[in-house]
């Protein structure tokens, strides 16, 4: 009998709840002004990530821009910013699957702030405004550099603790292996 934890129903019931929770960080619990955007949807797509490698931060980053779009818009759907999250979600993946070391997540995070957040995400406001795109930028920058710092810090946070966790069950694992012989 296989691992329930193994099994594609229990990664499929993950990925939605991860899909859900980025969607209620991002549409409810963010600070959204028409060129700026604060708040910490990234935490479900980093664990994905994580869990699931490029495809899994694609899949939740695009999936939950789409059905977010849908449910509760915060303006006209635009799908550069769907093609923002799924390179997001692809950045994170790369970074973050399976082992974390602090490179990778300073360079996944700064990767992902540089391409993603302050150019691609400027360059569609300002072809959805059509406002000039280095008025745009100077003011992004700092909610590019605000947001890195932030991310940086959770993470490094987050994939510590994981990372031990994991360590104390492989011991606890080892411990009850030498119990039962």
């Amino acid at each position: 009998m296989r691992k329930f934890n193994n099994s594609k129903i229990f990664r499929v019931a993950i990925t939605a709840i991860l899909i859900a929770m980025q969607i209620v960080l991002s549409r409810m619990l963010s600070i959204n002004l028409p060129y700026l955007k604060i708040g910490f949807s990234f935490i479900p797509l980093m664990f994905a990530s994580y869990l699931y490698g490029p495809a899994g931060g694609v899949i939740v980053a695009t999936v939950s821009d789409i059905i977010g779009a849908l449910a509760m818009p915060s303006g006209a759907f635009f799908p550069g910013f769907t093609v923002t999250a799924a390179l997001t979600g692809f950045i994170f993946g790369l970074a973050f699957h399976g082992n974390c070391s602090t490179p990778k997540i300073v360079a996944g995070v700064v990767i992902n702030e540089l391409v993603c957040s302050l150019f691609l995400n400027t360059l569609w406001l300002s072809i959805m405004y059509t406002e000039a795109f280095s008025a745009l930028i100077a003011t992004r920058i700092w909610q590019c550099l605000v947001m890195a710092i932030i991310q940086i810090g959770f993470a490094e946070i987050f994939f510590h603790r994981l990372q031990i966790a994991k360590r104390l069950k492989t011991e606890v694992m080892r411990k009850q292996s030498k119990k039962n012989r």
